[in-house]
């Protein structure tokens, strides 16, 4: 019997190869304009037709390319920016496998045109799926133009899988766009169907290129972020909290004017904002961060999309600190100020009985709809949000415990038996010694089953150990066991065992309640950033009486 496995032919070698770099017309247009960025172009014009499958035309006025260089530069793994296995640990430029052109040329029919300022005429390759068609010499200015049509016409599965015209090009756009707001030195137009989507001229810095692209009125509602360390530096704005959105803005991230994701910096930004935003609203954020090349490893994802760095804590750290800072140097993290100078304190109110006597009385309370609290203050009243409130009460009475000052526990009359799956009680047994901390008495690990014969004194809602579980839950969810573990589980802690929307107050607890809520250090929003609040002046009811 003959082998069943053979080595497969080059054209398919190639289109294999492409169907990891080539994903969409965006993926063409991406790769291409960074080959442009790399050959120091100083204007970029991409047009575009369609969907992008019929025309991508990307033209350059850069170094251009000798007839040699042209040739080599369509075949596979051939490139200029690296020679050696050790420059892979230190890439500065946006490209250096040398699978852009030859992945594209693939599956598509390709020209490129190019030329040397120091040469006296330039050069023209076809290419259609793979295959070298012509070589001509041509008169042209200095620079290289890519053409691109027909993309993917010799495999059409590839086309069944694109999205509707307009998406398409909104990722072409998209991919233009982020490398122009990378690179302010360098004019970009984009052009779809003959009209301007993009005309950016050239700019000394990249605040002049965000303001171009997002305008004025959006760059007055964000903070300048800048930090520095000998080692890394990080620029760019936050929008402010008041412009986040349900759903995510614009979120990018450059390293070394790479436009990468990375869960990691992502983190750090969401944690610097910490509780001043709405649940459910992401923030707006443009950030570039510069290091040694060495210190980043671009290598690790086939179109380049990700990036892996040497020392992740770090990075993390760094950029967390540089968003909280700036956004107190912004003036957009309030600060506490004594409660007497924004709200006053509900106080007791003094009446007189029938025979003249004065007595003290307690302060007017109400429950609405077991929602909202309403009590009476000098000059009007105010709305306490009842499990907002509790949130903040109970959030920092477990941060206090887990800075070392252990909360007192209350012994269950008869233990709970919690069942966990692995990776729940993996994170249980990491986060143990905080939730002693906190209260918790837990023993019995084995087979997959705890004893709680403990829980925090000041723990109302234990609902059978599913507060606890709920807890260890979204660890796993929000980051695991790394990342401000204690502010993490303090925020999970008050969330669930909080006052619900619906619990039903006697006078005793809502008095309790905003007693607690005014002693503690922020009592004007809960841990995730709503407001506990709202305080109504006599002024605004008297207008809206007409009085």
């Amino acid at each position: 019997m003959g082998s069943r496995i053979k080595i497969l032919a080059e054209s398919l070698i190639n289109k294999i190869a492409a169907g990891e770099v080539v994903e969409r017309p965006a993926s063409v247009a991406k790769e291409l304009v960074e080959n442009s960025i790399d050959a120091g172009a100083t204007r970029i014009v991409v047009e575009t037709k369609g969907n992008g499958t019929q025309l991508i035309r990307v033209g350059d006025d850069g170094e251009g390319m000798s007839r040699d260089d042209a040739l080599l530069a369509v075949q596979r793994h051939a490139t200029s920016k690296i020679q050696r296995d050790s420059d892979l640990d230190s890439i500065s430029t946006l490209g250096f496998r040398g699978e852009a052109l030859p992945s594209i040329a693939a599956v598509s029919r390709m020209v490129v045109e190019t030329r040397r300022a120091e040469d006296l005429g330039g050069t023209r390759v076809t290419i259609e799926g793979g295959m070298v068609k012509d070589v001509t010499d041509i008169g042209r200015g200095a620079g290289t133009t890519v053409t691109v049509r027909d993309l993917f016409f010799n495999t059409p599965v590839r086309r069944k899988f694109l999205k509707a015209p307009g998406t398409e090009m909104r990722h072409v756009t998209q991919a233009v766009m982020n490398l122009a707001l990378a690179y302010p030195r360098i004019a970009f137009t984009l052009l779809h169907d003959g009209r301007h989507l993009l005309d950016l001229e050239r700019h000394d810095s990249y605040l002049s290129r965000l303001r171009e692209v997002f305008g004025k009125d959006l760059m007055e509602r964000t903070v300048p972020l800048v930090h520095n360390t000998d080692a890394l530096h990080i620029e760019g704005i936050l929008g402010r909290p008041e412009i986040a959105g349900g759903a995510k803005p614009h979120q990018l991230f450059f390293v070394n004017n790479r436009p990468i994701s990375n869960r990691t910096l992502l983190h750090a930004v969401l944690a610097g904002f910490e509780t001043f935003l709405l649940r459910e609203r992401h923030p707006f954020f443009i950030i570039f961060l510069r290091m040694d090349p060495g210190l980043v490893d671009v290598n690790v994802h086939p179109v380049k999309r990700e990036v892996r760095f040497t020392d992740e804590r770090f990075i993390h750290d760094q950029l967390f600190n540089a968003v909280k800072l700036s956004l107190r140097a912004g003036g957009v993290l309030p600060t506490t100020s004594p409660l007497d100078r924004l709200v006053e304190r509900p106080s007791v109110e003094v009446r007189s009985r029938p025979e003249g006597r004065p007595e003290e009385a307690p302060i007017s309370m109400w429950q609405l709809h077991r929602r909202y609290i309403l009590a009476n203050i000098k000059g009007g009243l105010i709305v306490v949000d009842q499990h907002a409130a509790c949130e903040r009460i109970l959030f920092e009475e477990a941060m206090h415990n887990l800075s070392g000052k252990a909360g007192s526990g209350q012994q269950l009359l008869f233990p709970e038996t919690l069942k966990l799956n692995p990776v729940q009680m993996q994170v249980l047994e990491e986060i143990l010694p905080l939730l002693e901390l906190m209260g918790f008495g837990i023993r019995g690990f084995g087979k997959g089953t705890v004893i709680v014969d403990a829980i925090p004194a000041g723990l109302k809602r234990w609902e059978n150990g599913k507060v606890l579980i709920e807890m260890v839950d979204e660890m796993i969810e929000t980051g695991g066991v790394t990342f401000r573990l204690k502010e993490r589980l303090a925020r999970s802690y008050a969330c669930k065992s909080a006052v619900k929307d619906g619990d039903r107050l006697i006078q005793e607890e809502m008095q309790i309640l905003i007693d607690r809520l005014f002693a503690t250090g922020d009592p004007f929003s809960c841990p995730h950033g709503r407001p506990t609040l709202v305080k109504i002046s006599l002024e605004e009811l008297d207008k809206r009486f007409g009085r």
